[in-house]
């Protein structure tokens, strides 16, 4: 489906419609916490969506070409850093140089403080083959093209994830949107809004997936009374996001071209970039909108890891160890960087059924090490373990700290923080289990227990804890500025 075959559909039309009658007539009340992203908290109550961004925060940082810190928070800080990461990525982009494209990239991730493609990355630039990957997609992901969503397919979306929507909407000058759990959330809350005011029935045309939280924010519609439940990321293909980012862009871009919101900011993709950072604050946490969530949301966990709507930390139990030993065998044996030929090939070879490989496999996401986009070398060092092992995985021969993001990733590592404090702090088993329970991170002592489970194992493969559990020289300077209740 091309952009004008889009936007004359009768739904999409009288969502626009929607969209430029209400949102002015919006009050959100702003309750942001007191975190690393928006030092002091945020408590306001806003009339009109272009108000909105007068409150935009967002504290950070990255390096520029020398090395010198990029630091920013407000809207205006933010547009002039990343002006300065749009230019760096783009003329590398334009020059075909791999290294320079590369660190552009990294830096983009630093900046949205986000980890996952980092290893994805790598892979395509040691084979030169990124900057003419991020060429194409940019030829399919413009706004104001003749592309087809039909060509964002398996074939020519290799991946995309938090990280990756930031790269290619940087890359983008058509004002193609960083499409987040937040961005996502903001736009499903207010499609589930007009899905209830609207005439014309049927079954809703439109989605807007998102992510969870890492804390007790609610960005699904689905969690509040008559809201319309979004399909989670992590259940969607590479390929589903993209199209989203697309169809999201064709939308703001043709509401701004019927209003004069915005104006100030300058031309429409600058526009289209002040509206989806006005997204991005309303997607912090969906009570905002002022509508009651439903009665049965809440953080209860089971042993095999959280259900919808939990706020915890608890995984799909799996011992991490063995499984990366599995896979490096897998591999080199000539197998596929895949998680189902891999997942055949375990279930094959390992007294374990089929479903049990899967969830083995909980560690190898794109939320968690995405470990599928590993080079054999990379692959080995990380089977090794130890610090060598902890900078494979994390993509980078310095080992940055570790840093928490918006969004509920790398619960592995996260485990391993939870479980080395609470063996820290207390001496027993059950007191373990009821700290970590009371601090929220799991809703019961199976699920604690499973909790730290990984974190162990995790932690003592790559040196973080010691053979008593306990955190490491390495745990301090990698968890260093990591405060769970920020």
């Amino acid at each position: 489906m091309k952009r004008e075959q889009f936007l004359v559909q009768p739904e999409v039309e009288a969502f626009i419609a929607w969209l430029q009658e209400h949102l002015p007539t919006f009050t959100f009340n702003l309750r942001f916490k007191a975190s690393n992203a928006v030092p002091g908290g945020l408590s306001e109550d806003v009339q009109g969506f272009e108000q909105l961004i007068k409150h935009y925060r967002w504290n950070a940082s990255w390096r520029d070409t020398h090395q010198n810190a990029v630091d920013s928070q407000t809207w205006a800080q933010t547009q002039r850093s990343l002006g300065q990461l749009r230019e760096w990525l783009a003329s590398a982009v334009r020059a075909g140089d791999e290294e320079q494209a590369l660190q552009a990239c990294l830096q983009v991730l630093r900046w949205g403080g986000v980890s996952g493609a980092v290893l994805f990355l790598n892979r395509l630039a040691a084979n030169g083959k990124l900057t003419a990957y991020l060429r194409e997609m940019a030829g399919l992901m413009a706004l104001d093209g003749d592309n087809d969503l039909d060509e964002l397919n398996d074939s020519s979306v290799q991946r995309f994830d938090a990280g990756l929507t930031k790269i290619h909407a940087l890359l983008d000058t058509s004002g193609s949107p960083i499409y987040d759990s937040r961005v996502g959330a903001a736009m499903g809350m207010l499609y589930s809004l007009f899905r209830q005011q609207w005439a014309g029935g049927g079954k809703p045309l439109l989605v807007f997936p998102s992510g969870r939280a890492r804390g007790s924010q609610l960005r699904n519609p689905g969690d509040f009374i008559n809201g319309l439940t979004a399909p989670q990321f992590s259940s969607i293909s590479y390929p589903a996001w993209a199209r989203s980012q697309v169809r999201l862009g064709w939308m703001v871009r043709a509401l701004l071209e019927r209003t004069g919101w915005f104006a100030e900011h300058g031309t429409l993709p600058a526009r289209c970039h002040v509206f989806e950072a006005s997204l991005f604050i309303l997607g912090y946490d969906l009570r905002c909108f002022g509508v009651a969530p439903k009665a049965a949301v809440n953080d209860e966990q089971d042993e095999q890891g959280d259900e919808p709507g939990s706020t915890g930390w608890v995984p799909t139990g799996h011992t991490f160890n063995h499984v990366i030993n599995d896979y490096l065998e897998y591999r080199r044996q000539g197998g596929e960087p895949d998680d189902a030929p891999f997942i055949d090939w375990l279930s094959t070879h390992r007294p374990i059924s089929r479903s049990t490989a899967k969830s083995y496999c909980f560690a190898f996401s794109m939320q968690e090490f995405a470990l599928f986009d590993c080079s054999l070398e990379a692959l080995e060092r990380i089977a090794a373990g130890g610090r060598d092992g902890l900078c494979a995985v994390r993509g980078s021969e310095v080992l940055e700290p570790f840093t928490l993001g918006d969004e509920r990733h790398h619960v592995c590592l996260v485990d391993v923080l939870i479980t080395g404090r609470a063996y820290q702090r207390e001496t027993s088993v059950d007191a373990r289990v009821a700290s970590i329970v009371n601090a929220g991170h799991a809703g019961k002592p199976g699920s604690a227990k499973t909790l730290m489970a990984v974190g162990r194992n995790v932690g003592k493969h790559f040196g973080l804890l010691d053979d008593d559990h306990l955190p490491t020289p390495l745990f301090e300077q990698f968890f260093r500025d990591c405060d769970l209740d920020a």
